[in-house]
């Protein structure tokens, strides 16, 4: 009877665990329904691996696209914009937009909100004798009329083991873990 319970206990703090939701500020302003159209910015990339912010960028599209909440512009006429934008302002692709800048992206584009995000970290920890996904990242909904935030959170999670004796919940790639922390992410923006 003690051993069932201890089994309900660790499934119970499994659960609590693995199902915490990442907090997000959202202007107490802003009406999301207005964003209907929206651009993906470039990634950047703060991790060791230099294409870090592309297959996160990859992954947050794919989810987003998923959610069918927003009609997203085509990736790469978007990137062609921004870069245009960033050109004539001589902003390299390293350095981050004022909100003059995405205003005027914005508008080029004919967008309501642009989506940045940033990867801080992106790699393989070792954790005893095995390996697992490191990944934190932050992204943010601007409103591309203002260059105002109206969505901001930063997120990250390594994929090893949950519980020091117990398997369980584990995540083993990079793209898994992607994938998991994209979803949530995007589930707190409502």
């Amino acid at each position: 009877m003690a051993s069932r319970r201890g089994v309900h206990l660790i499934w119970s703090l499994a659960l609590i665990c693995g199902c915490t939701a990442p907090h997000a500020y959202i202007h107490p302003e802003a009406d999301l329904g207005f964003y209907r159209r929206v651009g993906v910015a470039q990634f950047q990339t703060l991790a060791d691996d230099p294409r870090s912010g592309q297959k996160v960028q990859r992954v947050f599209l794919t989810e987003l696209l998923k959610r069918h909440d927003f009609d997203v512009i085509v990736p790469g006429e978007f990137t062609r914009v921004e870069n245009d934008i960033r050109t004539q302002a001589g902003l390299s692709g390293d350095i981050p937009m004022d909100s003059a800048t995405l205003q005027k992206i914005g508008q080029k584009a004919g967008v309501q909100g642009i989506l940045l995000g940033v990867v801080r970290d992106y790699r393989m920890e070792r954790v005893g004798q095995e390996e697992f996904p490191m990944i934190s990242f932050s992204l943010q909904l601007v409103d591309a009329p203002t260059g105002r935030i109206v969505w901001d959170i930063s997120i990250g999670e390594r994929g090893g083991p949950k519980f020091p004796v117990i398997s369980i919940g584990e995540t083993h790639t990079l793209d898994e873990l992607t994938t998991k922390l994209c979803r949530r992410a995007l589930g707190t923006l409502k």
